[in-house]
């Protein structure tokens, strides 16, 4: 911008002197042109000159009325006074009056040079005015402290800002020591700075402006008593032997500090006690805070884990996943998570959930990370084992879903054992089963490496353990833990047995074991309980099926008993009158042709074997539906072994030997005869059935205590033992769990009817014995026939019967309903010699006995089963009338439980169909003979 010049001059050539000079000093500018006071004034306002020239010699108006002027209404503005002549005392006049300074026209060059200074000169003196302004105004408004002090610190110059923060006046503070107004606590340390400042003075030059300024802070006392607190920048001024100083008030930013201090120590003080592991890191992601928890969690000094030192701690195989989420997330600014195992200072790895989140200043400049960790390793170990718990509830429903497949009680211990090891992780596995006779445990199954001892001493504490069912542990009771020894060798460390059982009995033990040192949990016993607890049901089940099984097979032969029975039962009376019919006259025809046809006696005798065939046949059936009619007697069976012997010997082929070997002491039993031989024959034929090759069959007997040690189903006491040996096939398995049921039988068609055995064992049950066997294939069978020994009174046990029957002549009224056998029953007694009155009904007989002829009668001979009355109520009502009449009952079978129970009391005579000639004698004779009296005590 071109400087704006005002000439004043009322001479126009001069005017244009001075326009051709400037043109050729090539100065450029603004001029305007004035000659009269009037112009002079008003251009002053209107043009505002930067520069004024004025000639001294106007009309009526000269140069010393233009500073006048000038003065009073633009005094900043420079004027130079251009004149031709001007002496000495008026140049210095209009110097005093206020002239820039003056040039003489006939040296215009001089004035461009002069115009040039004068205009620097202004401009530099507006701009130390505005400067003067600003300082004066920023030493009035600036929030500050300013003041100028003597060396010894007494204020000079304060500013307004010294009322505003300290609620002095200034005429309260100029003249004031500096020191009255500081803190008592900062009074020391004030004196030594400023004694600093000062020799610092002393010892700069003059007017040096490089010396720096020192700087101080300290608190100033407010006039209500408070204070604040103020960062000072003084600097001494030697010339002037002042101290300048600058004071920052920094209350605030002290009282941030303060509060930022308290922050971060409350800070400190909650990270330092909260339960979490907290840390910090700066923008360059360098770890710059660790609290207290962490360092007691690694064990490890503050410095060791700043920087990147805390990554010493990570499990190597989780340090780069780790630090990668750490990298991504800084650089993206985004919070992360991640999760890690950090080694603990006893050298365990923990795992650790990390959460980071950005964190900025109060300028919202991002200014890192903070974080915070949680050890989660109890949450994973609760996790673990939830998971475990489940796996483990997963695999206990898989087994019973086994369990319930039907698969055998073999099947599931492997099973089971195999889930123990599958799911404790663990090497071996095994069911071991509880043998009761030796008390040693059996491996019934296994999982694993070779086990190689195939049983177990059980020991009294596993004894113990499976009768209250209680787990054993090897690692806590090594000495009572089964087979710990043999364990042991196999280098088993640690192991648990389980009881497999209940109340209702105990089947083994289920095993955990592995070479390891581990401590099975409560949940893992719980588990190999809920296991042996689903084998204990399915043992139980099938314990339940097979007694179910055994209940029904009994049930089974109690009905085939029953039907048996009733079969016989239903033809036994007829079928026995039919024999007893056969029998009677194959016994006379067998006489009579003695002397006639030895050839036809012989075939005579065929028919006597059959019959008799036949009648042991139906005995046969009635003793095993138990209906057969017993008569007790005492019996040695050494005699009655003796007196079979011929009998039995005629049943064997040749190529078999016979050997008896009696006990030399009597073998005294109470039974009925008929049953024990028959006993003792079907055991001879199937000894015989046995060896078809030949062989030897053994018979012997001895005396033999039973004990509660010994495994059979009978009494403790004495007993005669009756052995049958064979040398012969031997039996199987599958014959062994079969020979005493009713109707099984090995025999070819025809040959049997697999009632034999099944006899026997209802028979010596029924006495109190039993039947035991030895056999082994191709070595031969051997059955032992038990017996209750008896003491028997004074017997004679030599039976010698006469081969003639007794004779006599005594009267007996015969009622038998049927034809055939009332006629030979007759015939044998008429050839007796007895006087016989056959009748055919007991209504009969009644009526015969109460007619007018009234014969006497001395033996009433009737069968028990007829129609219409029976034998027992005909008996009956004939005593009522003839109270010493003797009675013969006989029938081939008897459902009356009256007579029965008299018959087996022998309370009454009996005499069984089919009888033979002799039988049928020596029953009458017998019954004859036998006083009235005795009879009728036996049957009281």
């Amino acid at each position: 911008m071109q400087p704006r010049i005002l000439v004043n001059e009322d001479s126009e050539i001069d005017f244009k002197l001075l326009e051709a000079e400037f043109r050729r000093a090539q100065f450029e500018c603004e001029l305007r042109q004035v000659g009269t006071r009037e112009r002079f004034t008003e251009e002053l306002g209107s043009f505002r000159p930067d520069l004024i020239i004025s000639d001294y010699y106007l009309n009526g108006f000269n140069g010393l009325d233009a500073l006048e002027i000038v003065r009073q209404i633009t005094p900043e503005t420079p004027l130079i006074i251009l004149t031709n002549a001007l002496n000495e005392e008026t140049a210095v006049e209009c110097m005093k009056r206020g002239a820039t300074d003056y040039v003489l026209k006939n040296r215009l060059p001089r004035l461009v040079a002069i115009l040039k200074s004068a205009l620097e000169r202004q401009r530099l003196s507006r701009e130390n005015a505005r400067i003067q302004r600003e300082h004066e105004q920023l030493f009035r408004l600036t929030p500050d402290l300013f003041c100028l002090a003597t060396l010894d610190g007494t204020l000079q110059v304060v500013n307004p800002a010294w009322t505003l923060r300290l609620g002095f006046l200034s005429n309260e503070l100029v003249e004031r020591p500096l020191f009255t107004l500081v803190h008592p606590d900062d009074r020391h340390a004030l004196d030594s700075w400023w004694t600093s400042l000062v020799s610092r003075g002393q010892t700069a030059a003059p007017f040096s402006t490089s010396t720096p300024p020192m700087e101080f802070e300290c608190r100033l006392v407010h006039k209500d008593k408070g204070f604040r607190y103020i960062q000072w920048s003084a600097k001494p001024f030697p010339a002037d032997n002042k101290i300048y100083a600058y004071g920052h008030d920094i209350t605030e930013r002290k009282q941030a500090e303060f509060a930022l201090r308290e922050s971060e120590a409350r800070f400190r003080r909650m990270a330092d006690s909260a339960p979490v592991y907290i840390w910090m890191s700066d923008t360059s992601k360098a770890f710059v805070y660790f609290n207290q928890p962490w360092l007691e969690f690694t064990g490890r000094k503050l410095a060791e884990e700043l920087g990147s030192g805390w990554t010493d701690n990570i499990h190597p195989e989780d340090r780069e996943r780790c630090l990668l989420a750490y990298e991504e997330s800084f650089a993206a600014r985004v919070p992360f998570r991640t999760e890690y195992r950090l080694r603990r200072r006893d050298g365990h790895y923990r795992w650790i959930i990390s959460h980071g989140t950005p964190r900025y200043d109060e300028h919202g400049t991002f200014a890192g990370f903070i974080g915070s960790c949680f050890d989660v390793t109890d949450q994973h170990e609760v996790e673990a084992h939830l998971a475990y718990r489940a796996i483990k509830q997963a695999a206990l429903a898989s087994f019973g879903r086994f369990a319930l497949a039907q698969h055998t009680f073999s099947e599931l211990t492997q099973e089971a054992a195999r889930l123990v090891a599958d799911t404790l992780r663990i090497d071996r596995s095994a069911v071991f089963a509880l043998e009761p006779s030796t008390s040693e445990l059996s491996l019934s199954a296994y999982t694993g490496p070779t086990f190689t001892e195939p049983a177990l001493p059980l020991g009294q504490a596993s004894a113990h353990a499976l009768e209250v069912q209680h787990a054993l542990h090897l690692a806590e009771d090594p000495a009572n833990f089964p087979g710990a020894g043999a364990l042991g060798a196999l280098g088993i460390r640690s192991g648990v047995a389980v009881p497999i059982g209940s109340v209702k009995g105990t089947y083994g033990f289920l095993v955990a074991l592995t070479e390891e040192d581990r401590l099975f949990n409560r949940e893992a016993v719980d588990f190999m309980q809920g296991l042996a607890n689903i084998l204990s049901t399915v043992h139980q089940r099938e314990r339940a099926e097979a007694a179910l099984e055994e209940s029904e097979q009994k049930l089974l032969q109690s009905q085939k008993m029953e039907a048996v029975g009733l079969l016989a039962g239903g033809v036994a009376h007829d079928f026995n009158n039919l024999l007893t019919a056969i029998r009677c006259y194959g016994d006379i025809l067998h006489d009579d042709l003695a002397t006639i046809s030895p050839e036809l006696r012989s075939k005579a005798a065929e028919i006597l074997k059959a019959t008799a065939r036949a009648s042991a046949l139906v005995r046969q059936l009635l003793a095993f539906s138990r209906k057969q009619v017993l008569q007790p007697e005492f019996l040695d069976v050494n005699h009655v072994v003796g007196e079979l012997k011929d009998l039995i010997r005629s049943l064997l082929s040749e190529n078999i030997s016979l050997e008896f070997e009696p006990n030399a002491q009597p073998t005294t039993i109470e039974a009925d005869r008929s049953q024990i031989e028959q006993v003792i024959i079907n055991l001879a034929i199937n000894a015989r059935d046995a060896m078809p090759q030949g062989g030897r069959l053994t018979l012997s007997t001895r005396v033999r205590t039973i004990t509660d040690d010994d495994t059979v189903d009978v009494r403790p006491g004495t007993y005669a033992e009756l052995s049958v040996s064979d040398t012969g096939m031997g039996m199987s398995d599958e014959v062994k769990a079969k020979i005493f049921q009713p109707f099984f039988t090995t025999k070819p068609k025809g040959r049997g009817t697999g009632l034999g055995l099944a006899t026997c064992a209802v028979v010596l049950k029924h006495y109190g014995g039993a039947i035991q066997f030895d056999t082994r294939v191709g070595e031969g069978t051997t059955f032992r026939v038990l017996l209750p020994q008896v003491q028997p009174p004074a017997l004679n046990l030599d039976f010698d019967f006469d081969d003639e029957p007794g004779a006599g002549t005594e009267t007996i009224l015969l009622v038998e309903d049927d034809e055939a056998i009332r006629a030979v029953t007759a015939a044998i007694l008429r050839s007796l010699g007895y006087q016989i009155y056959p009748v055919t009904s007991g209504s009969e007989a009644l009526e015969f006995c109460t007619g007018d002829h009234r014969p006497p009668i001395d033996l009433l001979l009737t069968d028990i089963v007829m129609p219409g009355m029976g034998g027992r109520e005909l008996a009956e009502r004939m005593l009522g009338t003839r109270p010493d009449l003797k009675i013969l009952f006989m029938s081939g079978y008897v459902d009356d439980p009256v007579i029965l129970h008299a018959v087996q009391e022998a309370a009454i005579p009996f005499l069984e169909k089919p009888f033979t000639r002799e039988g049928l004698a020596k029953k009458v004779r017998e019954a004859l003979d036998t006083p009235r009296s005795a009879a009728a005590t036996r049957r009281a």
